[in-house]
């Protein structure tokens, strides 16, 4: 009996060790399988403040202002800048990759530029597809503005995307993706908003996805870009009486700047009219409107399936616009109107009703997915991870901006322009204060501004003698991050050399925008 006791401890302290590393084994894979799902939303034009939450501009949003006391709301987040005027093109392409566009072909962010068999070829690392190989099914809906061979690569399941820059926001047509099946042939609804649209493929995917995997959402709406044609409803909401126009009104802008004629310019006439300005606000906060009201009806949906406690939400937009201020409508600019963009994280140990005033760019969401996913940054990315900030381990993570914007070179080759090409600006901020380097021909136009006291920028110091070592000290902060970023910009040149040879660009002469 002594034997048999001694031998049936022994089975059973054997069978202890096996079942605790069996649970050890499960845990792991628990854990795994409980990395946090994302779902990114992201608007097209929609400019930094523009959220009713943040108590800057009178827009209705309550379902980004639920987003905002969810979580943690960057102030300070913008575009480091473009080099065309399509800016949706290269601000996505950064977004993508975490790279400063200065480093990205740029046959993926000036595709009208480039026959068809270069359009969006690159081996640049996007963060769907980092994602993917990663565990991650991806999934995206709406606009796709850099070729079909990123979102290819990118997505397991692609539902309604649009695959270019601009179009009509009733009859948007769209197609579908796979890997097994390819590309789907295009189709359309005349009865839809677009954001309508493209909130159904994202409903579609959270009520039918049974998979274990953890998912990264990629919803891209095309509004509220032009043309700012919202659903009656919304944009009743609005009187163009009622709109009070920005302080920074002007009926034009008191110099001539790169692209100051350019399609987006020409959507109202010169000079600006209060009541023209007023029009295109309450037609624009409609269609913010008219897009947050499905942007609710996502978020519903993520909540009924479940799995909203672990999932990371990223909400931000492409670049900002200008709608009057500095008597600019577009966003070929500098301006804090038209860099600036919103970003708001919510989701598991983020802290929550936060407004965060670090400065951050748009492309820092790559790098920040990770690190809030626990997955390595892949040595292609440029940007910096905000997940210590976040997380309130750092107040920041860079202590001045780089901004940029040109017109496109290839234009001095271009034919039937009716805008007059060339001109580009530079900017940077440190601290409170901006320095905007304007450079038209053989013209240069310096601003100085404290955003603190002046955030509509109004009131140039440059020439004030009292601020000429705030001046000096940003001129050389701006060449420091010129040169760090890859900018080919030489301020000591006209147009900062950067026309001095477009025949050098690799790209098909005489296309049209």
């Amino acid at each position: 009996m002594g034997n048999l006791h001694k031998y049936s401890i022994k089975i059973v302290a054997a069978l202890v060790v096996v079942l605790s590393f069996g649970c050890k084994e499960k845990t792991v894979v628990e854990k795994e399988a409980e990395k946090p799902n994302i779902l990114f939303l992201f608007t097209d034009d929609q400019r930094g403040g523009t959220i009713g939450a943040l108590d800057k501009y009178d827009v209705e949003t309550p379902n980004m202002d639920a987003l905002v006391q969810r979580g943690t709301s960057f102030t300070n987040s913008y575009i480091l800048g473009a080099t065309t005027a399509a800016v949706c093109s290269p601000s996505r392409a950064m977004l993508m990759t975490g790279r400063h566009y200065f480093n990205i072909e740029p046959n993926v962010y000036a595709q009208f530029a480039f026959n068809q068999e270069d359009k969006g070829k690159s081996d640049k690392l996007t963060f769907p597809e980092y994602f993917k190989a990663n565990g991650y099914t991806t999934f995206a809906t709406g606009k796709q503005h850099n070729g079909e061979p990123w979102v290819e690569r990118g997505f397991t399941k692609v539902k309604s995307a649009f695959l270019g820059g601009m179009t009509t926001h009733f009859g948007t047509k769209v197609k579908d993706y796979s890997p097994e099946t390819g590309w789907s042939e295009p189709y359309k609804n005349e009865e839809k908003f677009s954001s309508e649209v493209f909130a159904d493929a994202a409903v579609g995917f959270l009520d039918t996805y049974e998979n274990k995997d953890p998912f990264l959402m990629y919803v891209a709406f095309t509004a509220p870009h032009d043309p700012r044609t919202a659903p009656k409803e919304f944009e009743d909401k609005y009187a163009a009486s009622d709109i009070a126009l920005p302080e920074n009104f002007m009926p034009e802008h008191p110099f001539e700047i790169a692209d100051d004629r350019i399609r987006d310019e020409v959507l109202a006439p010169f000079p600006r009219t209060e009541e023209i300005i007023q029009k295109e606000i309450s037609d624009y906060y409609a269609m913010i409107s008219a897009t947050d009201a499905q942007i609710g009806r996502i978020l519903k949906a993520l909540e009924a399936s479940g799995k909203a406690d672990n999932t990371i939400i990223v909400l931000a937009g492409d670049n900002g616009l200008a709608l009057g201020q500095h008597g600019l409508l577009g966003k070929q600019n500098v301006y804090e109107h038209s860099i600036s963009v919103p970003m708001v994280f919510c989701g598991p140990n983020i802290p929550e009703n936060r407004k965060n005033d670090a400065m951050v760019y748009l492309h820092d969401i790559f790098p920040t997915l990770c690190g809030l996913t626990g997955l390595e940054i892949p040595e292609s990315v440029q940007t910096e991870n905000l997940a210590p900030v976040l997380k309130g381990e750092s107040n920041a993570v860079r202590n001045s901006m780089l901004y940029a914007y040109n017109s496109w070179p290839g234009d001095l080759l271009g034919k039937n322009r009716n805008h007059n090409p060339g001109g580009g600006h530079r900017a940077v901020r440190k601290g409170d204060y901006k320095l905007i380097v304007s450079a038209k021909h053989e013209v240069f136009t310096y601003q100085l501004f404290d955003l603190k006291n002046d955030p509509w920028e109004l009131v140039n110091l440059s020439e004030n003698e009292n601020y000429a070592s705030v001046k000096e000290d940003l001129m050389n902060e701006l060449e420091i991050l010129i040169k760090e970023t890859g900018d080919p910009a030489k301020l000591d040149k006209n147009e900062f050399g950067l026309f001095d040879n477009p025949e050098d660009y690799n790209f098909k002469k005489n296309s049209k925008k």
